[in-house]
């Protein structure tokens, strides 16, 4: 629900009345929460749709409240498999488009019922009012998830006990007998907005973190190609081998100031783009065929180390060494730069095709 998401309250409970004025009072009650839960911009999420439920006179003042138009696909309806002739609402003949029917892969409902529950699937709060063992459950499992729950203690059964045990921990919990309906539904709102924060706190907090975790790995990465790269230094100006290893020596410094170069980039102006071991190729390659392409011109008509007759390492060929070095990291820089700028933009616009010119 963050981001401003149309927040979701799964409608859970039974009017298990025996006397007709406290059913009737009940399904007064359903329907002015069901108006208000529309004014307020929330969506529902029901099961059942016997008249035994609360769900069809939640449902029935939450669409007499939509405007014309208003609310499509906000009535979400759950049932297993076998209850697919049997959960109907009447308001779906008028105003179908405000509902969108979702069927457990089940011919059994509470399984699947209370796992909808459970796994957070688009469920935001819950409203309880009555009901028996299942009210009792749902309402636990809501209570372990942490959800909003505005369980309405009038009317007894399950979600009067779960009103009272929230109650114990919030004393400024909502009761019928000291707020209207639009001030309960308000007060859940208010829950879920807060909730809603919460999350998307928490969602920025593990992206950071992870972000973070990322750039330290791309940071020993680059460090272990600069390590590479010293090293060939060390042996290529410092203590350079017999000719016929330098050449050698030479491709694996441009592979690794290719990979460094790619792996900077990645360190410096993008973390969150490219894994590092495809930076590292994508450099490696790229320092490779550019230090290569520089080197070849200056081999031509004079071989250096690359004569079978040289005996030793030419200061010419350390400069050649040490010039071909920078063009492979400057390759593996813009190599890494134009791969990730194009992945970037497959990414946002998948289905576009380059637009040819037409004369």
């Amino acid at each position: 629900m963050a981001g401003g998401a149309q927040p979701f309250v799964s409608i859970v409970g039974g009017l298990w009345m025996d006397k007709p004025d406290a059913f009737n009072a009940a399904i007064g009650t359903a329907r002015e929460i069901g108006a208000a839960l529309a004014k307020a911009g929330m969506g529902l999420v029901t099961y059942f749709s016997d008249q035994k439920s609360l769900e069809p006179h939640v449902v029935s003042g939450y669409v007499d409240a939509l405007a014309p138009g208003a609310g499509a696909g906000s009535i979400r309806v759950r049932f297993a498999e076998s209850q697919a002739d049997e959960v109907k609402f009447p308001e779906q003949a008028k105003r179908g488009e405000l509902f969108k029917i979702v069927s457990f892969p089940s011919n059994q409902w509470e399984a699947p019922f209370y796992r909808s529950l459970a796994a957070a699937e688009g469920v935001d709060a819950v409203l309880l009012l009555g009901g028996q063992r299942s009210t009792l459950i749902a309402g636990q499992i809501a209570l372990a998830r942490k959800l909003p729950i505005l369980a309405i203690d009038k009317y007894g059964g399950s979600a009067a006990l779960i009103r009272t045990e929230l109650a114990k921990d919030d004393e400024d919990y909502p009761s019928l007998s000291t707020h209207s309906p639009t001030q309960m539904v308000a007060w859940l709102k208010e829950r879920c907005d807060a909730q809603s924060i919460q999350r998307a706190a928490a969602a920025r907090r593990e992206q950071q973190s992870q972000k973070s975790v990322t750039q330290r790995e791309r940071a020993l990465w680059a460090a272990g190609a600069f390590l590479a790269l010293l090293t060939t230094f060390f042996f290529a100006l410092g203590r350079p081998p017999q000719p016929g290893f330098y050449a050698f020596l030479t491709l694996a410094g441009l592979v690794a100031a290719g990979a460094m170069g790619a792996l900077v980039r990645a360190v410096i102006w993008g973390a969150e783009e490219t894994e590092p071991l495809t930076s590292l190729i994508l450099g490696a390659v790229a320092g490779f065929a550019a230090g290569l392409a520089y080197l070849v011109p200056q081999y031509v008509g004079k071989y250096g180390v690359l004569d079978p007759a040289a005996t030793r390492v030419e200061a010419t060929d350390k400069i050649q060494f040490v010039s071909a070095a920078l063009v492979a990291i400057s390759a593996g820089v813009g190599f890494d730069t134009v791969f990730s700028r194009l992945r970037k933009q497959a990414e946002d616009d998948p289905g576009k095709t380059p637009a040819r010119k037409t004369r």
